[in-house]
């Protein structure tokens, strides 16, 4: 990521590396190279190889080349052309938080279900949830939920808190535009065991993907801790394991 470089005291903004959120401030150059000084101490100067629009080629301090496009909403994301890390970088200060009604909607009736159906024994009923993910997400989560230690693999945490606790309640804190016009949507979802005090909060990225007349669906979760995965590539090495 780089050293420590003077920036100018631009307004923080809710940017993200990977999948990890995280303030950051950028500032345009006449050169048409950009600095991105991050909460941490952090910076980068890209300098301008290839200009384009909306796509334009970068070269980092350290000699790395970015691709950085420019999405419809004025949001930038650079993408390293060997490693794969990827920055984003709203275009206002508060771009990062704002969240669709619909997006509200979907996540906030999720742990509606996730709250009730803690109290009922027997298996997940995940298919009264089918309208709230996208069809791959919802058949690998119908997939696997149909699966018992007889088969010699199973889910074996709760994908909806990232643990094998109760989840007690949820708060969705912010969202932020991601390629291909999908959002991601950051939550806190507060977990614990019944009878004791509340464990720290998990921190879960929901992506989510629009549709032309179901509205937004939840594609993928997230899960952002050290080292984060992704429910999708979870569930998939699941049902391909051999028992």
């Amino acid at each position: 990521m780089g050293t420590a470089s003077p920036v100018a005291a631009e307004p923080w903004k809710s940017c993200w590396f990977n999948d990890q959120p995280m303030g950051c401030r950028d500032q345009h150059h006449a050169d048409g190279s950009v600095a991105i000084q991050w909460r941490d101490g952090l910076a980068m100067t890209y300098t301008l190889v290839r200009e384009g629009f909306p796509r334009s080629t970068l070269r980092d301090s350290q000699g790395g080349l970015w691709q950085r496009e420019v999405l419809a909403q004025g949001n930038a994301v650079f993408s390293h052309t060997q490693n794969g890390n990827r920055i984003t970088v709203p275009l206002r200060a508060e771009a990062g938080h704002d969240c669709p009604p619909a997006v509200r909607a979907q996540v906030d009736g999720l742990y509606r279900w996730q709250l009730a159906r803690q109290e009922r024994p027997g298996p997940i009923a995940i298919a009264s949830q089918r309208e709230r993910f996208t069809p791959q997400l919802f058949s690998l989560l119908e997939r696997a939920y149909a699966l018992t230690p007889a088969d010699g693999r199973f889910v074996d945490f709760d994908p909806f808190s990232c643990t094998q606790v109760s989840t007690v309640g949820a708060e969705l804190q912010e969202c932020r535009p991601d390629q291909a016009g999908q959002l991601m949507a950051r939550v806190a979802v507060q977990t614990g065991l019944r009878g004791r005090s509340a464990e720290p909060a998990q921190q879960l990225g929901f992506v989510l993907a629009p549709t032309p007349q179901e509205g937004w669906r939840i594609a993928d979760i997230v899960y952002l801790r050290e080292p984060s995965f992704r429910l999708s590539t979870y569930l998939k090495e699941l049902l391909e394991q051999r028992p």
